[in-house]
Formats: C-alpha cells, sequence, structure tokens
C-alpha cells in the first residue's frame, strides 16, 4: 500500500486530489522540492482505479494555476469606483477583518442580520471547504439563507422523487456492458477518466450510443450519434418505454418487487407516447427510435451515463426522472448497469445538521434566496440586502441574467467582500478583496461524483503569499465578530473525523482517516448491506419503492407521474416569425471548469476566442461564413463572438461556451446576459438551455 506522503532527501511526493467540479475527483501525486519548497510536478496518481496515473488537460497546468502571477495574494481595499477598472490598496489581514466586522455589526444593528448574504458555491468540492465553518458562521449570524440550486436542483429533484438520490451505476462497470448511452453528456472533455472504461467496453464489443443535440469530441468518439430536439429528451425515454412494453420485453418481476405506480403508469400514461408521436417530438426518425429501442432492450447490460446539462431546461426535472427511469422498466437497474448521473448524492451525504452546527440558529428562520436569482435579489429584495459575502464562486460571470446581477454588484450602498485565488469579474465589485489558497495548500476530504471513492488532500506546499484557506478565513472572522462557540477553534482535521459517520452514510463503512493518511484514497463501501436501493430493498422514498408515481409530486402540484413537457422558450415554441428562432445550449468547454482555470494563460490561448457553433443551414440563411464576427442576442442582452460551423449539428440549435470571464469578451458580458431567471420545473433550478436567440455578422470595429 503506498503512502500518502513520501519524503526524500531532495523531495517530498504529497497525495493531493482535485478539488475542481468534474465527476473524477482526481487523485493526484504532487512532488515537491525540498530545498525551495516548491512543487514541481504534479502527476496523476498510478495506484488509483479511476485516475490511473493521468490528469485531464485542465488539472496537468495545476503548477502555472497555483504559481501564476495573476494571482491574488494579500488582502486589498477597493479604492475608487466599484466595476471594471477596479483600483485596489494592499492592507493587513487585521485591517481587513476588523473592517469586515466592523461594516457587519454596523448592518446588523441597522437592518438586521438578514440584511448579509452569502454566496457561494464549488469553486472547491472538498467537503471541508465547499461550505464547512462558512454556514457555521452565517448560521451563528443568522443571515438569509441562499439556495444553492445553480447546478444540480432539477436533477437531483427528479432523483430524489423517483429514486431517493441512491443506486447509481458505476463507471467501473462500463467493460462489462453490452450497449452504452452517452445521453446529453461531453465525457470526453468533462469527465476524461470514464473514457478507459469505454474503450474497455467497445474492446468487449459494446456499442456506444450519443445522444445530444450538438457534435461534441464524444458524439464523435461514438459508434452512432442521435440529435434529438432540444428539450425532448423525456418524450424519447418514454417512448422507449412504450415499445420496451409492447414487445414484452420489460422485467415485470423487477417491476412488481421494487417500484409502485407502475401499472397506472402504463395504463395512464404511456398509451400518450407512439412510435409516431415521439418521432414528431424528437425530430428523430421513426427507424432509429426503434433501433435505439431494440438496442437498449435486447440485454439487462445496458448503461447510461448522464450529465448535468441535460437537466438546465425548463422540463429538465421531467426529463432526467424519465431516462432515470429506463432500466428500471429492462431491470437493469438491479444489476451492474443502470444510469449514473451522479454518485455524489450518495458519496457526500454527512450529517449537515450537525457539521454544520444549524442549532446556532435558535429559533430564527432567516429569508431564503435562490442564488440563480441574484440580479432580481439585489435589485429588488424588501428589505434590501446590505452586505454580500463571495466565496468558491464568480456570480458575476455564473448567474443567469448577469447584466441584472452586475447592475445589483455596482449598488454604492452594498457593501460587498470576496474571497478568491485569482482576480475574477466579481472581484471588481469587492469593497474587500481577500487571497484564497490552492488545492496544493490545505487539507481536505473529497467524494468525486462519478465514481464511489474519497479521497484526502494534504497541503504540499507552504501557502502562497497571505492567502488563507476558507475554513482559517472562517475562523479569523467569527473572532472578530465575537462568536466563541468552540466550532470555530476545531481544525479542518477534527472537521474531517466529523464528517467520516458511517453510522449516518454507510458508505463510510471501512474509511477512516488513518487509510486515508496511508493510501490518499479509499472506496465507498458500495456493497454494504445498510446501502439503501438495490443492496436492502429499500429505496429513501415514502413508500420505500422507485416511484413511477410520486404523491411528493402530485402535492407540489407537479404531475406524479413521467412526462413530457414542452419548454416555453425552446424550439418547441419556435415559429416562422419568432424573433429569436435558435436554441443556446452553454455548455462546459474543453479547457476550463466554470471560471477555473480561465486565468491558466495557455489554456486561455487554447481556448483562442469565443465562440459561436451553428448548423451550415442557419449560417446560410444568415449569410454567415466560418469565422465571422457575430452578435448574439435576445431581449435580455447580448454577446459577441466569432461563428463556427459545424457538419452535423441539428438546426435551430446554437453552442456557446459556458462561463467565460466577461471581462474578456468584446462588451464585458459572457452567454449568461441572454439567460433568464425562471426556474425549472423541479427543484427551483436553473434553466441555461432554455434561452432562444438571433444572430447576426456585425462589423468588430463598430462594437
Amino acid at each position: 500500500m503506498e503512502e500518502a506522503t513520501i519524503t526524500t532527501e531532495d523531495t517530498k511526493r504529497v497525495h493531493v486530489c482535485c478539488p475542481h467540479d468534474c465527476p473524477d475527483g482526481c487523485s493526484m501525486s504532487v512532488t515537491v522540492d525540498q530545498k525551495s519548497g516548491r512543487a514541481i510536478r504534479v502527476e496523476g496518481d498510478k495506484t488509483h482505479p479511476v485516475t490511473q496515473g493521468f490528469l485531464c488537460g485542465k488539472v496537468n497546468s495545476y503548477l502555472e494555476y497555483v504559481y501564476s502571477d495573476r494571482r491574488v495574494l494579500y488582502p486589498q481595499k477597493r479604492v475608487g469606483p466599484k466595476g471594471p477598472g477596479a483600483k485596489w490598496e494592499r492592507i493587513s489581514w487585521d485591517e481587513a477583518l476588523d473592517e469586515i466586522a466592523s461594516r457587519f455589526k454596523c448592518i446588523i444593528d441597522e437592518d438586521g442580520s438578514e440584511a448579509v448574504l452569502p454566496f457561494s458555491y464549488s469553486g472547491t468540492m472538498g467537503m471541508v471547504g465547499f461550505l464547512g465553518m462558512g454556514q457555521r458562521f452565517f448560521n451563528r449570524m443568522g443571515a438569509c439563507r441562499l439556495e444553492r440550486t445553480i447546478c444540480t436542483a432539477a436533477g437531483a429533484a427528479a432523483e430524489k422523487y423517483t429514486f431517493g438520490r441512491v443506486g447509481d451505476a458505476n463507471i467501473e462497470n462500463l467493460p462489462k456492458m453490452d450497449i452504452i448511452l452517452l445521453w446529453g453528456t461531453n465525457i470526453v472533455s468533462t469527465g476524461v477518466h470514464a473514457m478507459p472504461f469505454l474503450d474497455k467496453a467497445r474492446k468487449n464489443g459494446a456499442q456506444i450510443v450519443a445522444i445530444d443535440p450538438r457534435v461534441t469530441r464524444t458524439t464523435d468518439f461514438a459508434d452512432w450519434h442521435l440529435a434529438p430536439k432540444p428539450g425532448t429528451d423525456a418524450a424519447l425515454a418514454l417512448g422507449m418505454m412504450k415499445l420496451i412494453v409492447d414487445k414484452n420485453l420489460h422485467d415485470e418481476t423487477f417491476l412488481a418487487e421494487n417500484t409502485v405506480g407502475w401499472k397506472q403508469f402504463v395504463k395512464e400514461r404511456l398509451s400518450d407516447y407512439s412510435l409516431e408521436k415521439v418521432a414528431e417530438i424528437t425530430g428523430l426518425e421513426e427507424s432509429d427510435i426503434l433501433r435505439l429501442t431494440d438496442l437498449y432492450a435486447s440485454t439487462k447490460s445496458s448503461f447510461i451515463r448522464c450529465n448535468w446539462g441535460i437537466q438546465r431546461h425548463e422540463n429538465g426535472g421531467a426529463m432526467m426522472r424519465a431516462i432515470k427511469l429506463l432500466p428500471t422498466v429492462t431491470g437493469a437497474a438491479g444489476g451492474d448497469g443502470g444510469v449514473c448521473v451522479s454518485t455524489g448524492g450518495e458519496l457526500r451525504v454527512f450529517d449537515e445538521d450537525r457539521f454544520f452546527r444549524s442549532d446556532l440558529l435558535g429559533s430564527r428562520n432567516p429569508r431564503n434566496f435562490n442564488m440563480i436569482q441574484l440580479g432580481d435579489v439585489l435589485n429588488n429584495a424588501n428589505p434590501p440586502v446590505k452586505a454580500l459575502f463571495v466565496w468558491n464562486a464568480d456570480p458575476a460571470n455564473c448567474v443567469p441574467d448577469s447584466k441584472a446581477a452586475r447592475q445589483g454588484l455596482s449598488r454604492t450602498d452594498l457593501f460587498t467582500v470576496v474571497h478568491d485565488t485569482f482576480y475574477t469579474d466579481s472581484a471588481l465589485y469587492a469593497d474587500i478583496l481577500l487571497p484564497a489558497d490552492t488545492a496544493l495548500e490545505r487539507m481536505d476530504i473529497l467524494a468525486g461524483y462519478g465514481a464511489y471513492y474519497y479521497g484526502l488532500s494534504m497541503p504540499a506546499i507552504d501557502k502562497m503569499g497571505e492567502s488563507l484557506d476558507n475554513s482559517e478565513m472562517f475562523r479569523r472572522l467569527a473572532d472578530k465578530m465575537g462568536y466563541t462557540e468552540d466550532c470555530f477553534s476545531q481544525t479542518d482535521e477534527e472537521m474531517i473525523e466529523e464528517i467520516i459517520d458511517p453510522e449516518f452514510n454507510p458508505l463510510f463503512e471501512g474509511v477512516t482517516l488513518d487509510l486515508l493518511k496511508q493510501q490518499g484514497w479509499a472506496k465507498g463501501a458500495v456493497d454494504s448491506p445498510r446501502r439503501k436501493g438495490i443492496n436492502s430493498g429499500i429505496w429513501p422514498t415514502p413508500s420505500g419503492k422507485i416511484e413511477f408515481y410520486s404523491e411528493q409530486l402530485a402535492e407540489l402540484g407537479l404531475d406524479p407521474m413521467p412526462v413530457h413537457v414542452p419548454e416555453v422558450e425552446g424550439l418547441s415554441g419556435v415559429t416562422e416569425s419568432s424573433p429569436y428562432p435558435l436554441q443556446v445550449f452553454s455548455a462546459a468547454t474543453h479547457y476550463f471548469i466554470g471560471s477555473t482555470f480561465q486565468h491558466v494563460e495557455h489554456l486561455q490561448n487554447m481556448l483562442s476566442r469565443p465562440t459561436f457553433e451553428l448548423s451550415p443551414q442557419d449560417a446560410n440563411k444568415r449569410s454567415i461564413d466560418e469565422g465571422d464576427f457575430c452578435r448574439l442576442f435576445n431581449d435580455r442582452g447580448e454577446v459577441f463572438g466569432h461563428a463556427h460551423i459545424v457538419e452535423g449539428l441539428r438546426p435551430g440549435v446554437l453552442g456557446a461556451p459556458k462561463q467565460l470571464q466577461g471581462s474578456k469578451m468584446k462588451n464585458g458580458f459572457n452567454i449568461n446576459a441572454l439567460t433568464s431567471q425562471k426556474e425549472a420545473d423541479m427543484g427551483r433550478g436553473p434553466v441555461y438551455y432554455s434561452t432562444l436567440a438571433e444572430i447576426q455578422k456585425v462589423d468588430a470595429s463598430s462594437v
């Protein structure tokens, strides 16, 4: 068993986990020069069953990220106006924290603690750094509650109302599969460590089908690419179910033992999804739907890999629910196959009330705000939000309707603090800017969401400049606020020990801090008989079964059974007279993870420039040629980039890179200037992909 830290006279090798928002949660080995204390090599951990000794193109650049001359290394105070061109003067940590504490206390005295809004998400996926001490701090204050919905909310709700968020298939089983559907995922760019397993599956005879309206590296990798109309995936899944039942290819025994509402669903719903109707809805050929269904239902050794993009539609919850039920119909969910969306819904379960210290709220019940509606919150909340504390996030770029968000961030009466590793666009609106560290400089426990492994990240180098990790920053701020509870003096190691609780989550069985320190990683106890789902025969739903009919959804006024609901702002509603006839997909790029790595110069150079992917038909209709400078716009905003014409892209679909740094764009905004603050059908999630726009060629010199 390899030690997580190995020391020689000249170097030491330290185990670190990639903390960034990716399914893989890579296990890394960092070599540090003993004399200089400088990390000199970052490589994949060869002992890890999923990382397998290699890293993605992003994390291969981690030393450039850590040692970038663009990092924020010292606390700073803004001098002059907020926004683009903001200027700073260096101050000490004591000065910065004194200023923050003083302003917070004044705001609380005058307006109450609910005038303070925390804003964070997945700048680090470390279970301590993600929320940890920050949640304790704002619970103690009684600040506003933030509904962290920006990524997975609709899909997670769909899973909750159907399976109870357990039972995701394991990518390590891919080589055993006969048929694999890569449904709405560009896994080559956003989960590359599944690729060796897919390669083995193909060598073993598996057929790999990509289902995506776009053309991607993954659709090129697949044996067959199907491109349904955006927002119609539920209809496709339901049409497949009907064909499976009509051909008597369903597993009646598995369904009878493990589900509720199945017979009602067949009787009252499936008849709505004839082959002819599904072909009309999805825009696919009837023969292709038949072929796909026959392939999928021919074996229980089937695997569907989704990702979270598919649920960023108005009907995203419904689509995820229908897709996840397909292996239940065939019985594949009872074996090694099924659907993998996110293993994090199981791995990252711990006693949050205890860990986040919900008791510190006492009898207070602060108001809630949905993070995807930050623009409305900052501009219209009554009483107004007077202070915003940002960490692990870049809201100026990541939230929908970013024009409204930036308008709110520009308020002169809003006191804003940003804790970040780099000068993000959100930092331009801060009154106080605090330096954050990187994964090489802190301790944390991580769990990716594409496989079933925990990892321990150990500090490999001293903190750069005066940067601090999230926990230490909040410890110091709690002290300045006069918060004396013992939880604010707990060390990161003690917090990790508290998280590892096998009584609360059976996947922690056999996982100890000592094992993690020795090996660097440990597999979750997927075979535990206490694990809900297939292992125990009890699903964490109200009925204890997989729910084709959900009473919870009925109580919410939603359809209790899987259904296709057309998008309002989507191709389903576009006519010849529509002013905005193109549906925009703002998917993750090959080079960045959200705003992370956009400050690495050679990755920025590889992206080269912002592009808009167009079908040849849509480009010809608008007299747009490859490389033309274009304006993409709707009634919410506009963004600029260069046309990239893609053969095979479904007409009416336009691809644009997700969350580019607006300050590097022609007019200062990224694609989120076009998106709405509307909520999805479930979970109050965002609807980034339910965005209609028009594109036109323009003269770059006139912008």
